[in-house]
């Protein structure tokens, strides 16, 4: 399967005012067809994404690096590298390190990023904000502020037994215990130029990450639309711990997004991650 990212950000920096963007990849996930598209059929959803001969559907990681003038921020923590073999073997994780490489990559070190902004914990978005050093785990972003919802934080630490699997203690400890980690209830702009909005459905704590600029705003929609045909109200991910609020999450925010008109960065999407919402799809830039 085609796994490469054929937008702009993949190779260049997009500039949106005094701001640049660029996708920093980290490793793709191969996940359940039916994890990824609920109830729909699969005779539709075939149509868009094709599974492997174990149902799999490839899954992007596509973090967003940020520079401008409030320092170097990354939305989104990747993937990680921190699982077994039986994990690998389960979730299709070859290329495991790749976030680190992307950043550097972007002339980038790991070091030097300022804020990590997370719209949830489940494993996949937050796996590669830290390492372990051969003898414990330590922050990837040593000086990084790392800020999710309070509501997701008490989930990841005390998660129902239909999420336990999709939360990773581990990945978030660290960054607590080092005092990089922020708790924000609700919408919120605790970094000039990123605001964080409330957008439950898929976990109750989930938040979009929108960088604005004078000259326009980027919506980074994290699970709430992990491909463009969850665009449609009624498509939602099996994973979804609260489907109907997903749609009308949805419904109310995209209205907005069409409005003002947002740039559009899916996490999940490895085709057309980036675009601008027009005629019901995705219009890559």
């Amino acid at each position: 399967m085609d796994l490469r990212l054929t937008t702009v950000l993949a190779e260049d920096v997009y500039r949106m005012g005094e701001l640049s963007l660029r996708l920093v990849p980290d490793t793709p996930v191969f996940m359940d067809g039916g994890a990824m598209f609920g109830v729909t059929p699969k005779a539709l959803w075939v149509k868009h994404k094709i599974p492997d001969e174990r149902n799999r559907v490839p899954v992007a990681a596509n973090c967003l690096l940020v520079q401008g003038p409030a320092g170097t921020s990354l939305v989104e923590g990747g993937v990680g590298d921190k699982y077994s073999a039986k994990e690998r073997d389960i979730f299709g994780l070859e290329d495991l390190g790749r976030l680190t490489r992307s950043l550097r990559a972007a002339a980038v070190e790991p070091e030097e990023v300022d804020h990590v902004f997370l719209t949830h914990l489940h494993f996949d978005h937050c796996g590669a904000i830290t390492t372990y050093d051969g003898s414990r785990l330590r922050p990837t972003f040593p000086r990084a502020r790392h800020f999710v919802q309070r509501r997701e934080y008490e989930i990841l630490t005390h998660p129902d037994p239909r999420s336990r699997a999709s939360y990773i203690p581990d990945n978030l400890e660290a960054v607590r215990e080092a005092g990089l980690l922020e708790l924000v209830d609700g919408d919120a702009e605790p970094v000039p130029g990123f605001e964080l909005r409330h957008t439950p459905g898929h976990t109750p704590g989930h938040q979009v990450v929108l960088v604005k600029d004078p000259a326009g705003v980027a919506a980074f929609m994290g699970d709430l639309i992990p491909y463009p045909t969850h665009l449609r109200l009624n498509w939602v991910a099996g994973t979804d711990v609260e489907p109907l609020v997903t749609m009308s999450t949805k419904e109310r925010f995209l209205a907005e997004v069409r409005e003002r008109d947002y740039l559009v960065v899916m996490y999940h999407e490895h085709h057309t991650p980036v675009g601008r919402l027009r005629n019901g799809g995705i219009e890559p830039l």
